[in-house]
């Protein structure tokens, strides 16, 4: 939805979002989180059910981000969301009316998904083993040494950042809405969100766009959250019997695969990608940046001190030739800013050229220097 709202051109409506998102969306985080720590830590919502009279303030939490979630009316949620709806409609044209519809169907989706998380988590028949609800105790010589707590709602650290985000997930869309997209507003001055004039689009969204598309978001809403929750409570065995015929279960295959997209993105994409990282990584990371890097800093500081180490001769004649020659360059170095570069590669080309020759002598390496000095 921000996206689309960027797209329209409508920055402090998709800034809007955003942050009525972030109540809702982390209150159901850490909902689910403290579902998770109330259930001994099981993350299979399919073996919970029948959790909301162990854990009212959690189911409560959780129905207020469900509900500001699919932007029902006078939540949070629903003041940014169902005006990014309007807006697309609002552009009266063929790429706008598209989005709208195609918009809609994700929120549909999204009741749907968040009616199921409900129901299979609080609502349905229990489902999980005896244990994520009921405190268990041992007793050894009439005391109490262990106890397992069943399904049970968190300490106050755990309950106290949820009922903060349910406050704001239920108010704060209707205290700022006139703040971030009122009409003539002045809250980003010096143009901090600009939008250009032929773009704006809030006066058509809220006067031209028929009432009839700016409710069909909410009756999408209750229709499919009254069918869901009917079929799954009502319906229970035909659904089951639907699943097991062969349209069903291609139906039921369809969706339980994300659409094929994942099955789309794994055969022609996600393997081409891995290839291309693969290479690039064998001729780049492994080749040119290592080198360039710390193996080739490493193999040239280790050849570097095995030549200052053979320097190392026991040969007394050498470290005096040593001993002179840092002498000399000491002595001119002052100079030589004044002196011809010609000088330097003189004195730099003698010890260029300085030959270290291996003879093997009785089987035993003998290492012999010879000093060759060119001059010319």
């Amino acid at each position: 939805m921000m996206v689309i709202a960027v797209g329209l051109s409508s920055y402090n409506l998709g800034l809007f979002h955003l942050v009525n998102h972030a109540f809702y969306k982390a209150l159901l985080f850490l909902g689910a989180g403290a579902v998770i720590h109330g259930v001994a830590d099981n993350q299979d919502f399919r073996k919970y059910g029948g959790l909301k009279p162990y854990m009212p303030l959690t189911y409560s939490v959780m129905l207020i981000a469900s509900l500001s979630l699919i932007a029902f009316p006078f939540m949070t949620g629903f003041y940014s969301k169902d005006f990014i709806l309007e807006s697309a409609y609002g552009q009266f044209n063929f790429g706008g009316i598209a989005v709208y519809f195609i918009a809609t169907i994700g929120a549909m989706f999204t009741t749907l998904y968040s009616v199921k998380v409900l129901y299979l988590t609080f609502l349905s028949n229990p489902n999980g083993p005896k244990v994520n609800y009921y405190n268990i105790y041992y007793l050894i010589e009439n005391k109490v040494v262990t106890t397992f707590k069943g399904a049970h709602e968190g300490n106050i650290y755990i309950s106290l950042p949820l009922i903060i985000l349910a406050v704001f997930s239920i108010y704060f869309g209707f205290i700022t809405k006139d703040i971030f997209i009122g009409l003539g507003t002045t809250f980003f001055n010096d143009n901090s969100i600009f939008i250009h004039p032929t773009h704006e689009i809030m006066l058509d969204t809220e006067f031209a766009v028929p009432t009839l598309f700016k409710l069909l978001p909410l009756i999408f809403t209750i229709i499919f959250t009254g069918l869901a929750i009917a079929i799954s409570e009502f319906k229970t065995v035909s659904l089951i019997k639907f699943k097991f015929t062969s349209l069903g279960y291609n139906i039921f295959g369809f969706f339980n695969q994300r659409f094929l997209i994942e099955l789309f993105y794994n055969r022609y994409i996600t393997g081409l990608v891995l290839k291309l990282g693969g290479q690039t990584t064998k001729v780049i990371d492994k080749g040119t940046v290592e080198m360039m890097g710390p193996y080739g800093l490493e193999k040239g500081l280790i050849n570097l001190s095995k030549n200052i180490a053979s320097l190392d001769t026991g040969v007394i004649t050498s470290y005096a030739l040593y001993i002179l020659t840092g002498l000399i360059f000491y002595m001119i170095i002052p100079s030589l800013n004044i002196l011809d570069n010609s000088l330097l590669l003189l004195i730099l080309l003698p010890l260029l050229s300085c030959v270290n020759i291996y003879t093997i002598k009785s089987n035993k390496l003998e290492s012999k220097f010879h000093f060759w000095c060119y001059f010319t």
